[in-house]
């Protein structure tokens, strides 16, 4: 079976915990209006989670990206590995491997799975990782379920 390689906003559907979808979407709503939040990537998360599929946080498979998920990711153009958790904006420090699910990689990232391609829009240009490996989700840990 061929891996999903997301090259373009809707071109594959994400899976997303319904928990994770209220949350998001609830966030959205707050800082709408904040125009120190670059719009965009707002839109772009708002897109990605109404044409998510939703599922119950208890039925979720530990092979997905949830919010809070830990991840091995490689950048495809270098081969450079990297250890990301997926996090809300106000707890975002890349130099930690904390991402934001408003950057372009966080935003890129939610939803998908061990294995999946994604790409993102860079300052240097449009990039590529694989997502190796979800090392946590809160989920499959029994966190996160309500």
């Amino acid at each position: 079976m061929a891996k999903k390689t997301k090259i373009s906003q809707g071109e594959f559907p994400i899976t997303v915990t319904q928990l994770d979808f209220v949350r998001l979407s609830k966030l959205i709503q707050m800082i709408r209006e904040d125009k120190s939040i670059d719009i965009e990537y707002l839109n772009y998360l708002g897109v990605e989670l109404k044409r998510a599929a939703k599922i119950n946080s208890k039925k979720i498979t530990p092979d997905f990206v949830t919010m809070n998920s830990v991840m091995e990711v490689t950048l495809l153009e270098t081969g450079k590995r990297m250890e990301l958790r997926l996090v809300y904006p106000n707890q975002a420090d890349f130099s930690k491997g904390l991402i934001s699910v408003l950057s372009p990689l966080g935003c890129a990232l939610l939803g998908y799975k061990n294995g999946d391609i994604v790409s993102f829009k860079a300052p240097m240009g449009e990039q590529k990782v694989r997502i190796e490996k979800v090392i946590y989700q809160p989920e499959a840990h029994g966190e996160d379920l309500e």
